[in-house]
């Protein structure tokens, strides 16, 4: 009985964009079994090329680089100071104790060397700019995936992901010309900023103190200072 062959069915219509880009410059004779001698091809992975068959300078070379390289900037200046919330959501108090202590922290921290206060706005921008300037956004970026992995509670994390440029601008105003050294250790870094968040008188404390007043106003409660403190240490336990 005669075996029928069947035609090949050529290679996957599924594109791969840096093979497509490297066919497209490569001299004609390259990915061939015997450069030069045989028409028989081989696939373009096995093939080993010598560093000088490729021109880096080809005008559609340049174009796919730019492309990656472009794509990978873009999502570095997107995600280098994006501290991810936790996926529950906030009550409306908690929500306008984060959003007063965003626009209070900020405000604290000159920029530029000013010694007046910054809108929340201009610190972000600021914080950007220095970190492109200083050439450190891959290191930061780093730094910033650490404490997306790190597990901490929601509470905390809210308030980090709001007060995450104001601890940044802190740090970079208290290392000085140390903080190319410095941020390297993107672990150490990302616990430095978590003590920072956890501190007496930090993020947290603000955090706290915001609520507890917004609930004893709303409730027309006048406590002692001893009282809200107690209050104060309950609360913070519980984020």
């Amino acid at each position: 009985m005669a075996t029928t062959r069947r035609p090949n069915s050529g290679p996957s219509n599924k594109k791969n964009r840096y093979t497509d880009l490297l066919t497209d410059v490569l001299p004609p004779n390259v990915g061939r079994s015997g450069v030069g001698t045989s028409d028989r091809e081989t696939p373009l992975r096995t093939t080993v090329l010598p560093a000088d068959l490729i021109d880096f300078d080809n005008e559609k070379l340049k174009v796919g680089w730019r492309k990656i390289i472009d794509s990978q900037r873009k999502g570095v200046e997107t995600d280098v100071l994006k501290i991810s919330p936790p996926r529950a959501k906030l009550d409306p108090i908690a929500k306008t104790a984060l959003e007063d202590l965003r626009v209070k922290l900020v405000h604290k921290s000159p920029i530029d060397g000013s010694a007046e206060a910054a809108p929340p706005q201009d610190l972000e921008k600021y914080v950007r700019g220095f970190i492109t300037r200083r050439g450190i956004a891959s290191e930061v970026k780093k730094v910033t995936d650490r404490l997306n992995a790190r597990r901490i509670t929601d509470g905390r994390r809210w308030v980090l992901a709001t007060t995450y440029e104001f601890i940044l601008a802190k740090l970079f105003q208290d290392r000085g010309d140390e903080l190319e050294e410095f941020i390297k250790d993107d672990l150490g870094v990302a616990e430095k900023i978590l003590l920072e968040l956890d501190s007496k008188g930090g993020p947290l404390d603000g955090f706290v103190n915001l609520i507890v007043n917004s609930v004893m106003k709303r409730n027309r409660i006048n406590p002692s200072n001893t009282l809200r403190e107690i209050v104060s240490q309950q609360v913070r336990a519980a984020i």
